[in-house]
Formats: structure tokens, C-alpha cells, sequence
């Protein structure tokens, strides 16, 4: 993957390297995931990587103008090769995040979710002001304890008052209660998809190996740059001679 100050060049072989065409194995192969199978004859499945370009780019260009336009993107990355990078991002774009335990209802019953971010909040707050000087050390400890966990549990979604416009799918595996919690409520769903998931979820699904740690960093390294820069993506293509020799 070449850069310079103005595009960045998406390669097969770059792509191959970090190992994005790794499918899993055939005896857990999701049959939606066919068309973006190139072979099916060894026990794993190798993923066409031509579509997987197509696809990530044709997502990093939503996404683009989905911040463009000001709007939200949850990033949410749960499984164990996804979680770091999936934070990392997501603080890189100053976006909210999910990398531990989805929560039933962080979407369906958003209300309620939402205010224990706001307890949180609160908590810090009050810590921050001086105020737990007023409580035992005892209660002070406990405060402590309930903070926390619920820093663990949502200090993720502290900037989220609202639900977002878009969730990122670090692993349509791993996440997909996140999957199904933002189709029931017509949220836009970005993300990687092996060949052991539904990609009909996605609004823009990206075939690829999302449980190794060279493929999912190369991924959301990729949509970072981008957002950030906001840098269109180009398909390197091998230059001629004037007599049509390469």
C-alpha cells in the first residue's frame, strides 16, 4: 500500500500479505458468502480479494461522507484480535466504541443505557470537583469499585447522546448481537465479514479475515488514514510504454 500526500494506493498483493483473503474453513462456510469466495476447493475458504478491495473502498467512501456530514460512528470491535486497534481508531476519529461486552439493549433500549453513561459522568465529575472527600473511606472505595465498572462497561459510549448513524463492525462474528441490535433500528452497518457470516446485515459489508491481527490492523489502519486525511483511494494499475509494453 503506497501513499503519498494526496491518495492511497490499495494493492492485491499488500492485501494478500496482510492475509485478508484467509477465509475460514469450508465446513462453516455461510453460503451468502459465496460470491465473494475465489476458491472453494481446499478445506478453507480463500476470499476474492478484487471484491474485497471493491468493497473497502466502496465502504470508506460512506464512511467519509458520513463524517463529512457531521454524523456518528460507533465503532465496535469485541473480539480478542480486534479490541485494541478498534479503541485505537475510534480515539484517532474522536468516536465512540464498544471493545468490551455488547450490552443487550445499547441500541433497543437506548434510554436506559444512556443513563447510566450519564451516572458515570456524573461519578467522574464529582470525583474531579473534590467532592468524594465528604464520604467515608469506605464509601469512597465503593465509589471507586462502581466506577470503575461502569467505565469498563461504557466508558466507551460517553460521547454518544444520541444513537449513531453508523456502527463499525470490527468482526461480523464476534459482534453480531451489535449487528442485530442496528438493523432493528435502521442503523447503517460498515464492517468485516469472513466466510463463516451473513454479510445481508451490511450496508457495506468488506470480505476479509477478521480474526487476525495483520488483516483487522490492516483494515482499520486503512479507514483511519482516510477519515482522518479524508483521502480517496485509488487501485494501483501497472503504467505502459507508448508501444504498449509494461
Amino acid at each position: 500500500m503506497e501513499k503519498n500526500n494526496n491518495i492511497i494506493e490499495l494493492d492485491l498483493e499488500t492485501m494478500a500479505l496482510s492475509g485478508l483473503h484467509l477465509g475460514s474453513q469450508k465446513s462453516s462456510g455461510n453460503p451468502k458468502m459465496k460470491p465473494f469466495i475465489w476458491d472453494r476447493k481446499s478445506s478453507s475458504l480463500v476470499i476474492d480479494l478484487e471484491k474485497s478491495r471493491e468493497n473497502l473502498i466502496a465502504a470508506i467512501n460512506f464512511l467519509i461522507s458520513i463524517k463529512e456530514k457531521g454524523g456518528v460512528i460507533l465503532f465496535v470491535g469485541t473480539g480478542i484480535a480486534t479490541k485494541e486497534i478498534t479503541k485505537k481508531v475510534a480515539q484517532e476519529l474522536n468516536m465512540p466504541f464498544v471493545t468490551e461486552r455488547w450490552l443487550g439493549g445499547t441500541f433497543t433500549n437506548f434510554t436506559t443505557i444512556n443513563k447510566r453513561v450519564e451516572h458515570l459522568k456524573d461519578l467522574e465529575k464529582q470525583k474531579a470537583a473534590g467532592e468524594f472527600s465528604k464520604y467515608t473511606k469506605y464509601e469512597v472505595g465503593k465509589l471507586e469499585e462502581k466506577m470503575k465498572k461502569l467505565k469498563k462497561e461504557f466508558g466507551g459510549l460517553v460521547s454518544l447522546s444520541r444513537l449513531p448513524d453508523v456502527i463499525w463492525v470490527s468482526s461480523a462474528k464476534y459482534d453480531k448481537l451489535a449487528v442485530a441490535e442496528a438493523t432493528k433500528k435502521n442503523i447503517s452497518v460498515v464492517g468485516i465479514v469472513n466466510t463463516n457470516s451473513d454479510p445481508a446485515p451490511f450496508t457495506h459489508p468488506i470480505p476479509a479475515n477478521d480474526s487476525a491481527l495483520n488483516s483487522v490492523n490492516f483494515i482499520l489502519n486503512l479507514v483511519s488514514e482516510a477519515l482522518i486525511n479524508v483521502k480517496p483511494i485509488v487501485i494501483e494499475t501497472e503504467t505502459k510504454t507508448e508501444d504498449g509494453r509494461k
